[in-house]
């Protein structure tokens, strides 16, 4: 076996700069050791803390990460036949293990191991301001307490998640490739959906696009296909042979190095009813007034009113519109969505109503015209955005305008 495998790294110095970063978090609040359970749920989301201070991860991978205040951390991954692998495909963690017995008999193992059983210990995967059910199981939380009875738990809340928001040179890097990787998948669309296609196949063929250079699995991919899609695409192609004029809507979360992109097109195999195309062409007039006034400093909740303004002019209702944070995660900080504006408060409250420098995020823009067909159509649109000292960036290259197949 290799001794280093040929997979997507960060340097480092990256490594280093992170560490230091969180210790200094968790100095700030008397906390002696992490506890970070990246388990593989909602397309690896749950996986991002872990993986921000340890580069395992992907393909559904666990990295339940112990991360001290001092000394070397230790990833446990889910089967002993995985250690060797991850040992070689990155070099920020050297101590890799597999879980023995349950998680919670791994982890305190580990911590007495460490002499950390009277320890504080912050743990992320409980309730918090991006998850509010989380997702670390009752029955592991409940082990360790009774396993370490002087053990004293600190739930991190968005602790990893607001370090997270603002990316290094390193990280926009990546993100860029994952556009990159998108693009490829909308250009693979375009070449390859006709008339008496299945939908599975240009499914199949765009996911194929993203893994040949490199990208990686498990990624969101949404899609719909038909006269008349939802105004948000769904979930899973069909194996139904497309028809002229069918549309496509598809919403893509381009991943590689474990980060995500998000980008979003519609396509008609035809001329498309003329009510979609205005719904698509005001879904890109929304963008492209959103990309004239975001900026570092800049209001958010003050820009997406403007980016409102156009869609409320036209007189077109929201499916979904807003920006949501990408990075190691989708629906990172930031984060302002009209269409979960209640949730997102809090979310502003925290990060704060400010563009920074080095910001990522989703732009969407899915719209309906409630006057055609009561609304239950409509089109889809969205870029990943880099907010740069002087203004904000789109990540992507495929053409804005509709694509028209035929």
């Amino acid at each position: 076996m290799r001794d280093q495998l040929e997979l997507p790294r960060l340097s480092l110095a990256e490594r280093d700069r992170r560490w230091t970063l969180t210790r200094a978090q968790m100095r700030a609040r008397g906390i002696d050791c992490l506890v970070l359970w990246g388990w593989p749920a909602m397309w690896d989301f749950c996986t991002a803390n872990a993986r921000y201070l340890c580069p395992i991860g992907g393909n559904a991978e666990n990295n339940t990460l112990i991360f001290p205040l001092q000394g070397e951390p230790t990833s446990f991954v889910f089967m002993p036949t995985f250690v060797e692998y991850w040992r070689r495909a990155q070099d920020w963690v050297d101590d890799v293990r597999a879980r023995r017995g349950s998680w919670a008999a791994s982890v305190v193992a580990r911590l007495k191991q460490m002499g950390l059983e009277r320890a504080t210990i912050g743990m992320d995967g409980l309730a918090g301001p991006l998850d509010p059910d989380g997702w670390l199981p009752h029955s592991v939380l409940e082990e360790i307490k009774a396993a370490l009875p002087g053990l004293r738990i600190v739930d991190l809340g968005d602790m990893m998640e607001k370090m997270r928001a603002v990316k290094s040179a390193e990280e926009i890097s990546m993100l860029e490739q994952a556009a990159a990787l998108g693009d490829m998948m909308l250009q693979a669309c375009r070449d390859m959906a006709r008339p008496g296609v299945r939908e599975s196949e240009v499914y199949g063929g765009m996911m194929q696009a993203m893994l040949a250079e490199g990208g990686e699995e498990p990624t969101l991919f949404l899609w719909a296909c038909d006269q008349y899609p939802f105004p948000h695409p769904f979930r899973l192609p069909t194996t139904r042979r497309m028809a002229a004029r069918d549309l496509i809507t598809c919403e893509i979360h381009p991943k590689i190095g474990g980060y995500f992109t998000h980008v979003e097109r519609t396509y008609c195999l035809g001329e498309p009813d003329a009510n979609t195309r205005r719904i698509y062409d005001v879904c890109v007039a929304a963008y492209e007034r959103g990309m004239q006034v975001f900026g570092p400093g800049k209001s958010i909740s003050g820009c997406m009113g403007e980016v409102k303004k156009v869609i409320d002019d036209a007189g077109l209702g929201i499916c979904e519109t807003g920006i949501h944070g990408h990075g190691l995660a989708s629906l990172e900080y930031p984060r302002f969505r009209y269409h979960a504006l209640a949730a997102d408060q809090a979310a502003l409250a925290t990060i704060g109503d400010e563009f920074v420098d080095g910001m990522v995020f989703a732009f969407n823009i899915d719209l309906f015209d409630p006057k055609w067909r009561d609304g239950s159509t409509g089109a889809v649109f969205a870029e990943t955005v880099h907010i740069t000292a002087t203004g904000a960036r789109r990540l992507h290259r495929f053409s804005t305008e509709f694509q028209t197949i035929g």
